[in-house]
């Protein structure tokens, strides 16, 4: 899904199915409290102030416009924001957002070779880390450390049990030929949750938290700057 040149009928059926691989895990539900949570903490300083959230390589967008469905239920004020390197799946996600009722401005960015805007409190990344090398990873997750309050990121943990699960579940939720060979090759690629807590600390995160979630994943977890 990341190569360029991806045929676009392919890209969008490969995004279609993150999309499901997504509903199925509900990371959303991993990272709402947590929000929340901040939400609650920090509007008793500006109250009018909304919280604002980026998510960052967002893919389709179905993360942030999963979270914007939440906020509107539950009234609370959130700016959310979204990039991603691919000018497609910035496209792609917009129409979503807009399909989906809901307010998401998506914009593109390669994170890896511009630096974060400035200006968010809670920055999220969903199925974007196992992507990365070590420098790579490391990078990014200093970068998202200094832009933000909180940051929060949901990633597949390598195991054989991943890996069968995405070999598997891929092929049930999907008929994209792309996802069936990323998915096993994301399990692949992915860390576990000794590695990722090692890459929080060499990206100078002192606060961390790693939780372990279902189906084979982990929530990493920075706060405070």
């Amino acid at each position: 899904m990341d190569q360029p040149g991806l045929d676009p009928a392919e890209h969008r059926r490969a995004l279609d199915a993150l999309r499901r691989v997504n509903w199925f895990s509900v990371g959303t539900r991993a990272v709402w409290p947590r929000i929340r949570s901040y939400h609650r903490e920090h509007r008793r300083d500006d109250p009018s102030r909304p919280i604002r959230l980026l998510d960052v390589a967002t893919g389709g967008g179905d993360f942030p416009v999963r979270l914007a469905r939440l906020a509107r239920r539950e009234g609370l004020n959130l700016e959310i924001s979204g990039c991603d390197m691919s000018e497609f799946a910035v496209e792609h996600a917009t129409q979503y957002a807009r399909r989906s009722g809901v307010e998401v401005n998506f914009f593109a960015r390669d994170v890896l070779t511009q630096p974060l805007p400035e200006g968010f409190d809670i920055l999220t990344s969903s199925l974007f880390l196992h992507h990365l090398d070590e420098p790579e990873a490391i990078g990014l997750l200093a970068a998202m450390r200094t832009a933000g309050d909180l940051v929060l990121i949901d990633d597949l943990e390598r195991s054989r049990a991943g890996w069968v699960l995405a070999y598997a579940g891929i092929r049930l939720l999907s008929r994209s030929s792309v996802a069936h060979v990323d998915g096993p090759l994301s399990v692949e690629g992915a860390y576990t949750r000794d590695e990722a807590r090692e890459l929080a600390s060499k990206a100078g995160w002192t606060r961390t938290q790693v939780i372990p979630r279902w189906p084979c994943r982990f929530l990493l977890v920075g706060e405070d700057r």
